[in-house]
């Protein structure tokens, strides 16, 4: 069974950092600062959607910078897909 944790309000200092993941994701290489501060955000359960699954994909990814970048856009595209679905 998968533990439930409580979403926590974001900061404007952790969404200027996952800004900045969503302009480094496309623009095709996610810099090493970039993935330090979203390792810093801590647990990525905590963070809503979607911007908690993104987290959590750095979190657990050993690609380099490019190849992260390209696994996300991909990734990136199936939220927005996701999300459109939801709004429909």
């Amino acid at each position: 069974m998968a533990q439930v944790v409580n979403k926590r309000k974001l900061k404007a200092s952790d969404l200027q950092v996952i800004g900045q993941l969503l302009v480094e994701i496309l623009a095709g290489e996610v810099s090493r600062e970039t993935r330090q501060a979203i390792l810093d955000l801590g647990d990525a359960r905590e963070i809503p959607p979607p911007y908690g699954q993104l987290v959590g994909s750095i979190q657990e990814s050993t690609l380099e910078h490019k190849e992260l970048a390209h696994e996300l856009q991909e990734e990136l595209r199936v939220i927005c897909v996701m999300l459109l679905a939801q709004q429909i």
